[in-house]
């Protein structure tokens, strides 16, 4: 079956990083967004891209906070491991160094985004799982489908925003501080969708071995998708102060880099 439908009031999840969320907010998400991580035809696709899912939306924002990652590393070696070394070596203690300001603006953090279909949609396959297109297997099995719709999908039908827990720098100089362990676990369920995409484990057993462990089956923070609240969240201390920003950036990839080479994932 090339073409499945999803009834009105399902529920989908969407990953994407912190750059896109205003826009998201003022304009939907549009019909043609390329999964970050998975290889896309040049230039403008002739169908939607649209991929939705469960576990899946996890694997589209560790892909696209990846590659944010290592663009902003790459165009600014000196300054981040400058910033590096003085995290490891001033325990605790922010960083004050020039340049930051400008690098933090660059970086997105990975988010995933709950959205409540407010009509029927035919999606199509994601043939990374279904190469024959069997959309409704797709669907069932993996939890990874293409939403076929026009004009993509509205802001109004974005509800919630979830996103990992964010550090401080005081929260590295007590040890195993719980928020580290929070965010640590946060990083798991990336890593977990990774294990989806590259052993083809099934997102059921993978969601549920990961809710029996943590007692959720999504990020550990979140916030309801209204404008003041993304204003709140944008001027939370982990966003707003460019040294922490970059912290949560570094942090988060670390422990996704090593849980993922723990499943044999290589990430580069």
């Amino acid at each position: 079956m090339n073409e499945f439908t999803l009834s009105k009031g399902t529920i989908v999840h969407f990953g994407t990083i912190t750059s896109h969320l205003q826009r998201f907010f003022r304009e939907g998400i549009p019909q043609y967004v390329s999964r970050e991580g998975v290889e896309a035809a040049a230039g403008v696709p002739s169908e939607p891209q649209l991929y939705v899912g469960t576990l899946m939306a996890y694997f589209s924002a560790c892909a696209a906070f990846g590659g944010r990652t290592s663009q902003v590393h790459e165009a600014n070696q000196i300054v981040l491991s400058r910033f590096i070394e003085l995290v490891k070596f001033q325990v605790g203690q922010k960083p004050e160094i020039p340049g930051l300001t400008s690098i933090a603006e660059e970086i997105g953090l990975p988010v995933v985004l709950q959205i409540e279909l407010q009509e029927d949609c035919i999606v199509s396959a994601d043939t990374h799982f279904e190469i024959g297109g069997d959309a409704e297997k797709s669907w069932k099995a993996w939890q990874s489908v293409i939403l076929k719709r026009n004009g993509g999908i509205p802001s109004f039908w974005i509800k919630k925003c979830f996103f990992p827990r964010l550090l401080d720098f005081r929260d590295l100089g007590a040890g195993r501080h719980q928020r580290i362990v929070e965010q640590t676990s946060d990083a798991a369920l990336m890593v977990g969708a990774l294990m989806q995409s590259w052993h083809k484990d099934a997102p059921a057993e993978l969601l549920g071995a990961y809710h029996q462990q943590h007692g959720r089956s999504h990020f550990s923070q979140s916030f309801p998708w209204a404008l003041d609240a993304i204003e709140q969240f944008f001027i939370l201390n982990s966003m707003k102060d460019p040294a922490t920003r970059i912290l949560n950036q570094m942090t988060l990839w670390q422990d996704v880099d090593l849980l993922a080479k723990k499943q044999g994932i290589p990430l580069q």
